[in-house]
C-alpha cells in the first residue's frame, strides 16, 4: 500500500508505470533536489519486491549509501548492503550498493532492477561494467540533473526522461525554502585554467586561498549569515582546511571534510549541522550531492564551476525546509551564478547530452551594485535594498572600417556603370590614380576575360 506520498511523487509512480508499460526499459526519474526522490524509489522497491522481484539500489556516496539504508529501514524494507567493511546478506530481495564495491565482485546476485541513484554519472565505465555484469535488467535513474560537465548524453544507458517538476514550484508550494542569491566581488578569475571543460581546481585553489580573499568572504558571512548554519564549497583540501581555520579564528564553530575524511569525521560534520554545534563546514571533493541537511541556510560558493550539475545540487543542500528556517542565502564569490544561471532558472533537458550554449543565450542576471543581489535582468528595482537601476544609454559609435566598407559597395557600383574605356579613364582621374588608362585597360581586360564586355575604345 503506497503511503505519505505527496500528489507530485503519486504522480511520478503513474508516469513511471506508463514509461515502463510503453517499451522503456531504464527511464530517468527528474526531478529537483527536495522532491523525494529516493521516498519515491522506496515505494517502487516495496512494490517491486511485493512482486516476487530483487531490486538494488545503486550509488556511490557512503552518504547516500548510509542515508538510503536509513530511509528503507524506516519504511520497513529488509535489505542487505554490498558495501566495503560490512557484512554482506546475498539472501535479501533489496540491495543498497556501492558501485566501487560491485565492480569488485563477481558471482553477485543478479536483480530484476537496478535503481541508479545521481544516474547522471551512469555513462561512466564503472557503473557500465556492473550493470553489464548482472545482465542489464530494467533500470530506473534518478537525477535533479540530467546533464555531464563532459556533454556526454544519458541515452548511453537511459531510454526516456520521466519530468516532473522545477524547483521554483516546489518553493511556490511550500515545500522547499524560498533562495536569496548574493555576488558579491571576490577574486579575479581571469586566465584560469581549463581541464576537461572544468577550472583546475589546484590553481583556483592557490588564487582562492589568499588571505585577503578567504577575509573577504569572512566579511560577507560576518554581515549577511549571521545565525546561519552553512556549507562551503572549497577548492582543494588546503584551501577547505583554510576556511574553516580562518571561521573558527573568528569565533565561529567550523570543520573541513573532504574526499579523504573518515566516516567518522563525515557523520561529525552532519551531525554538528543538524544540532546546531557547527555553524559552518568547508568542503572539498564532498557534498555537492547526497548530502541531506534540511537546517543549512547558507551556502558559499568558493569554488568556480563550469559544471551546471554541481552548480544546482550543490545549491541544492540548503533547499529543504525545516523549523525556524526563513529561507537559503547564497553567496556566490566566484561568477558561478552568472555562468550558470540563477538557481531557479528552468532548463530544458534532453538524453542526447549537453548542447553547446548559443551565444545570445547567457544567464539572464546582473548583480545589483549596492547589495550584490543577483537579480533576473529585467529587474529595474532591487527587491533586496531597493536601489533602483539606470538604464543604459548606448551612443551611436562611428567605425572607421564600416565607413570604407561602404564607400568600397559605392566605388564599385560607379564602376560597373562605366562601360566604354573613356568613362573607367575618367574614374581613375577622380579618385586620384597615377597612371588611370592602364588602370581602365586593366579593368576592360578583365571583363573580356569574363566573357562580359567588348572591348570600346
Amino acid at each position: 500500500m503506497t503511503v505519505n506520498l505527496r500528489p507530485r511523487q503519486l504522480q511520478a509512480l503513474s508516469d513511471l508505470r506508463q514509461a515502463y508499460a510503453s517499451g522503456a526499459r531504464a527511464p530517468v526519474l527528474v526531478a529537483p533536489t527536495g522532491f523525494g526522490k529516493t521516498a519515491t524509489a522506496a515505494e517502487i522497491v516495496r512494490q517491486a519486491v511485493a512482486k516476487g522481484r530483487r531490486v538494488w539500489f545503486l550509488a556511490h556516496l557512503r552518504e547516500i549509501l548510509a542515508d538510503t539504508s536509513q530511509r528503507l529501514m524506516a519504511a520497513g524494507i529488509a535489505h542487505g548492503q554490498i558495501r566495503a567493511g560490512l557484512t554482506t546478506d546475498y539472501s535479501q530481495a533489496v540491495q543498497v550498493v556501492a558501485v566501487q564495491t560491485a565492480v569488485r565482485r563477481s558471482m553477485l546476485p543478479k536483480p530484476d532492477l537496478v535503481i541508479v541513484d545521481e544516474c547522471h554519472l551512469a555513462v561512466a565505465n564503472t557503473y557500465r561494467k556492473v550493470i553489464d555484469a548482472v545482465g542489464y535488467p530494467l533500470l530506473l535513474g534518478l537525477t535533479g540533473t540530467p546533464q555531464r560537465l563532459d556533454g556526454r548524453g544519458l541515452g548511453e544507458v537511459f531510454d526516456r526522461l520521466v519530468l516532473t517538476c522545477s524547483t521554483a514550484e516546489l518553493i511556490a508550494e511550500q515545500l522547499l525554502a524560498p533562495v536569496r542569491v548574493y555576488a558579491p566581488p571576490g577574486a579575479d578569475l581571469s586566465g584560469l585554467r581549463t581541464r576537461a571543460g572544468e577550472y583546475d581546481q589546484g590553481q583556483a585553489g592557490e588564487l582562492l586561498s589568499r588571505p585577503a580573499v578567504v577575509g573577504d568572504a569572512l566579511s560577507h558571512w560576518k554581515k549577511l549569515c549571521s545565525g546561519r548554519r552553512g556549507v562551503a564549497f572549497c577548492t582543494t583540501v588546503a584551501h577547505a582546511q583554510m576556511v574553516a581555520e580562518q571561521w573558527r579564528d573568528a569565533g565561529y564553530r567550523a570543520m573541513a571534510v573532504h574526499g579523504g575524511s573518515d566516516d567518522a569525521e563525515r557523520r561529525e560534520a552532519i551531525v554538528g549541522l543538524r544540532g546546531g554545534r557547527l555553524d559552518l563546514v568547508a568542503c572539498a571533493q564532498l557534498w555537492i550531492a547526497g548530502v541531506d541537511v534540511p537546517e543549512i541556510d547558507a551556502v558559499i560558493w568558493l569554488r568556480p564551476t563550469q559544471s551546471l550539475t554541481a552548480w544546482l545540487q550543490g545549491n541544492g543542500r540548503g533547499l529543504r525546509i525545516a523549523n525556524g528556517k526563513d529561507d537559503l542565502l547564497i553567496l556566490d564569490h566566484v561568477g558561478n551564478c552568472s555562468r550558470m544561471g540563477h538557481p531557479l532558472d528552468v532548463h530544458e533537458w534532453s538524453l542526447d547530452g549537453r548542447v553547446k550554449r548559443q551565444r545570445d543565450a547567457s544567464p539572464s542576471v546582473k548583480v545589483c551594485p549596492a547589495c550584490f543581489a543577483c537579480l533576473a535582468s529585467r529587474v529595474q528595482v532591487c527587491g533586496e535594498c531597493g536601489h533602483q537601476f539606470t538604464p543604459e544609454r548606448r551612443e551611436l559609435q562611428h567605425v572607421d572600417g564600416e565607413l570604407v566598407e561602404v564607400q568600397q559597395q559605392v566605388a564599385r557600383r560607379e564602376q560597373a556603370k562605366a562601360q566604354t574605356l573613356e568613362a573607367l579613364v575618367e574614374i581613375g582621374r577622380r579618385r586620384g590614380m597615377k597612371h588611370p588608362r592602364g588602370w581602365a585597360r586593366h579593368v576592360l581586360a578583365a571583363r573580356q576575360a569574363k566573357g562580359q564586355w567588348k572591348v570600346v575604345a
